[in-house]
């Protein structure tokens, strides 16, 4: 790449065939960490130094047509007309290749449940500027049911087959009588077994298991991962186009399905005092589920289309690209969220037997919201780059870029609670950067200071319902002898939500059960889901420095590191966490009756009003050969082979992460047990990889690991000590021709073996008393836990 920036790692293709990758998809899980920039934005793809329509574009080329992977720090992107928030990654092609591949993988967790497949086939051109790739996928994975795991049942949530007691006010007492009886106060107990008599009026039935609640196993009827089918389709040409230019094509489609069982629907049934079948002198309430009807399910059906184009070419010194993007997605989806229950209420206040299975009929009015999401988008983007003027140090890199978008979503939900949001929005922008070298060794101007350049940048755009918004940056790159490089940069942005944070369908689901940080223990509430239309821009400021070193200039070795603080103003978030903080603060979205009972709670996107963060990121990357080089002995000169290995490890240390969720309210230290998503941030975290292969055969691994954190609570239920973390991931490849050198049909055939979380960690929760709260468990927060995948692949 034509740019003064070192990378951050850089794969030969010794390095990439090492990761024993498949896919690009698995080559870029293997280093994820480094291609991630520090806030963990996804990085920007280049093929052969130019910019492609998509990652669709690139994401079905075989790791064998890849000969180099270079990672480029955040400011690379401003020569390609992105701003320098995110990372490069840049893909260099070999110049002719050809290969059709098929694969077979199947796979399950090792403790059950989650099985899974995929059959893929792919065919790849490659012959100078000329460029064609045609791709089938189709995936399978079963539902994981929680009785493949060990999931306790919540003592919070009264509700059983039979039902449990309850009086009619929240903690108050059933009947004076049982209470007498039990020589306790009872607010609670279980129907027995047996059904009542018609008439009975004793007590004596209940007395055995006053204050002890039934509670009710949902395994068989739950699923605590979806079942899903994906088929997946790709196209793409590329070529020349005359003499002058060159251009691309890539069309997609996906079509997916997932479905969801959420268990039985509850319900809280209303027993009046002179029922002939209630042996109570009071009003009492049956909390039950409703196990005579199907459970509650969702299914949602996803439809996504794409095309993409790029055309490029030269003009008097410019060199320029058009990027054309059109795409459409349609969403729709069935959830069953409760079952009415008047039909029922009515049947019990007649005098029906409401200990008894209820009769279907009673039953047949299902709450169901049926979703549409209809949403499109079309985009351009124009980029031309050129060397306009000289200066004593070297020549100035003018970027400039145009682009315009019109993006659109309609969203529609028909049920109990109907609701319809769309919106229709367009963008237009316009960008300048500028890299200006100061001094220069080659150019011996101020030889003495080294490489020195400075860079900056300015964005303006337009966005529809959000008026002006700008970026801009400056910053600058040294290098004062060969092997260091300092890049210093301020960057300031603002960002339009997106459509989905604005007109996600609403939909509303009864008697949730969320974990209350006030209690430390599960409430029952009405839980909304959905967009936000009156989201603001998102402001940010960051200020960064790194430092990148390669000690060896013959060996493949970097050391980066990169501090960083960011100070974020509105920024968009969802509260996942029923903290008092949060319900002091944003009351809108908790809401409480007048006894002061939580009653419904908003998962959807917020403006928090500040944020600020402090990081330093630290990533080490090497990769190789081992052993001395040895002389050919084939006749073309081929250098003998020798193992390849490639490595890198990346740790994350956060000084701060506080935030203010709206002007005058305490400030919360995510760092120091408060928070948003219920679970913790910790100081310190990382990843890791490596690989070595020789002759097709070899193994990797790759790890990510968190510290321990503590999550601070009003009572010693509430506070939570999450246990570190360590996740590794390992793989073996094995190459059949290398054992079998003589049977033909074992040429390019290899096996792969898969294991995630090879270990099967997960992560531990314990509250202050040393009990593990039950929206904490070990198998809700990570159900599928170690599994294996092995496939077959072959190329022709």
């Amino acid at each position: 790449m034509d740019t003064a920036i070192q990378p951050l790692a850089t794969l030969d293709a010794g390095a990439i065939s090492a990761t024993g990758a498949t896919s690009i998809d698995e080559m870029l899980r293997t280093i994820r960490g480094v291609t991630q920039s520090g806030d963990g934005q996804e990085p920007i793809f280049l093929l052969n130094a130019q910019r492609v329509s998509g990652y669709q574009e690139i994401g079905n080329l075989p790791p064998e047509a890849i000969e180099k992977v270079e990672v480029f720090p955040e400011p690379v992107a401003l020569q390609y007309g992105y701003p320098p928030t995110r990372r490069i990654v840049s893909f260099i092609t070999k110049r002719r290749f050809r290969q059709l591949s098929l694969k077979q993988a199947a796979g399950t967790s090792t403790r059950g449940g989650a099985d899974n497949a995929n059959a893929h086939v792919d065919y790849t051109r490659l012959r100078g500027d000329g460029r064609l790739t045609l791709s089938l996928d189709a995936r399978h994975t079963d539902a994981l049911l929680q009785t493949r795991r060990r999931v306790l049942p919540d003592p919070d949530v009264p509700f059983d087959a039979r039902g449990n007691i309850n009086g009619t006010l929240a903690g108050g007492e059933i009947d004076p009588v049982l209470s007498g009886l039990a020589g306790q106060f009872v607010t609670i107990v279980p129907v027995p077994n047996a059904p009542l008599p018609v008439g009975s009026v004793s007590l004596g039935s209940f007395v055995a298991d006053a204050n002890r609640p039934r509670l009710f196993d949902l395994s068989p009827l739950r699923t605590l991962a979806p079942s899903n089918e994906t088929f997946h389709g790709e196209a793409v040409i590329a070529n020349r186009i005359g003499r002058r230019l060159s251009g691309s094509l890539t069309l997609t489609g996906d079509r997916s399905r997932e479905h969801t069982a959420f268990g039985p629907a509850s319900a809280t049934l209303f027993i009046p005092r002179g029922n002939p079948f209630s042996p109570f002198g009071r009003d009492v309430l049956l909390q039950r589920y409703l196990v005579e009807a199907p459970p509650l399910s969702q299914r949602t059906d996803t439809t996504t289309l794409h095309a993409g184009s790029v055309v490029r070419g030269a003009w008097r010194g410019w060199q320029w690209d058009w990027t054309g993007t059109l795409d459409t997605q349609r969403k729709e989806g069935i959830v069953a969220k409760a079952i009415d229950t008047t039909a029922v209420t009515a049947a019990i206040a007649a005098g029906a037997d409401p200990f008894r299975p209820l009769d279907s009929a009673l039953l047949a009015n299902r709450l169901v919201d049926r979703t549409v999401q209809s949403s499109y988008g079309a985009g351009t983007k124009f980029v031309a780059t050129n060397r306009p003027l000289h200066l004593p140090a070297g020549r100035v890199t003018l970027t400039a870029t145009f682009e315009g978008e019109q993006i659109g979503t309609d969203s529609r939900t028909r049920g109990a609670n109907p609701s319809a949001i769309a919106f229709d929005r367009s963008r237009v922008e316009g960008a300048v950067a500028l890299e200006l070298p100061i001094t220069s060794r080659r150019a011996d101007v101020l030889p003495w200071v080294g490489e020195l350049s400075a860079n900056v940048s300015a964005t303006v755009r337009h966005v529809g319902g959000f008026g002006d918004l700008s970026d801009s940056t400056l910053g600058a790159n040294w290098a004062p002898f060969a092997g260091l490089q300092v890049l210093a940069q301020i960057k300031r942005s603002a960002t339009a939500p997106t459509l989905d944070q604005l007109a996600a369908p609403q939909i509303s689901a009864p008697q949730v059960p969320l974990f209350d940080f006030g209690t430390g223990r599960s409430t029952l509430v009405t839980l909304l889901v959905g967009g936000n239309p009156a989201l603001s821009a998102e402001r940010r400021r960051t200020r960064s420095i790194g430092a990148t070193v390669k000690p060896f200039a013959k060996s493949e070795l970097r050391i980066s590191a990169t501090y960083e603080t960011t100070d974020i103003h509105d920024g968009i978030q969802t509260i996942f966490a029923l903290t008092p903080a949060a319900q002091a603060a944003l009351p809108a979205l908790f809401v409480r009756d007048a006894a002061g009972a939580l009653v419904s709670a908003a998962y959807r996107p917020i403006n928090i009003f500040r944020e600020h963060r402090r990081t330093l990121n630290v990533t080490l990357a090497a990769n190789g050969q081992l052993g001395r080089a040895r002389p050919s002995t084939t006749p073309d000169g081929r250098p003998a082979d020798r193992p390849t290995f490639y490595g890198g490890i990346g740790p994350t240390i956060r000084f701060a992460d506080r935030i203010e969720l709206i002007p005058g309210t305490p400030t919360l230290d995510l760092l120091d047990g408060d928070t948003l998503s219920g679970g913790t941030t910790q100081r310190l975290a990382g990843y890791g990889y490596g690989g070595l292969s020789y002759l097709g055969n070899g193994g990797t691994f790759d790890f990510y690991c968190t510290g321990g954190a503590t999550v601070r609570g009003d009572v010693a239920a509430s506070i939570l000590t999450f246990a570190p973390l360590c996740k590794i991931n390992v793989t073996g490849s094995l190459s059949v021709h290398h054992f079998l050198p003589h049977q033909n049909w074992t040429r390019h055939l290899g096996f792969k073996l898969e294991v995630a979380n090879i270990t099967g960690a997960r992560q531990r929760v314990r509250d202050a008393t040393g009990v593990v709260p039950y929206r904490y468990q070990p198998d809700l927060i990570d159900a599928v836990g170690r599994s294996i995948v092995l496939s077959l692949r072959k190329l022709f």
